[in-house]
């Protein structure tokens, strides 16, 4: 919302300050609220409260939000994780050819790292690259 928007719908002569501080509160209460109604709560005591109350529910909603990507994000990783551990593993299979595993080693670097990739292979005992082993030998100084 404008200043003159506010201004002219409730009457009020507001400074700048005052206005970016009351802007902030109409954003504060979310999407959902119409310029005319914010308004109209402005002007009164009840009014206020009740902005107030939009405005912790749509924090509330904001927080619950935010706590479901994290989590989200979380079983990503984990997923992330375990396909880098199964593709180092097919790929340290006899049978696989050395082009696949080549591409396969290229996903695991891709999905976790060249540090992470070395601790697995450390951990399953599969057999270093040449570049791999360039690369312990440098970062081990």
């Amino acid at each position: 919302m404008l200043q003159n928007e506010f201004e002219e719908r409730t009457k009020l002569s507001v400074t700048t300050d005052e206005f970016n501080g009351i802007n902030a509160l109409y954003i504060a209460c979310g999407d959902d609220i119409d310029k005319d109604v914010f308004c109209k709560l402005y002007l009164s005591f009840e009014g206020r409260l009740e902005l107030l109350h939009r405005i912790e529910r749509e924090h509330q909603r904001m927080k619950d939000a935010l706590d479901e990507h994290k989590t989200m994000l979380k079983e990503a990783d984990e997923i992330r994780s375990d396909v880098a551990t199964a593709v180092l593993e097919i790929s340290s299979m006899e049978d696989c050819c050395s082009h696949i595993r080549k591409e396969l080693e290229k996903t695991a670097w891709w999905l976790v790292g060249t540090v992470e990739v070395i601790k697995r292979k450390v951990k399953r005992g599969i057999a270093f690259t040449p570049v791999e082993i360039e690369y312990i030998v440098e970062n081990l100084k």
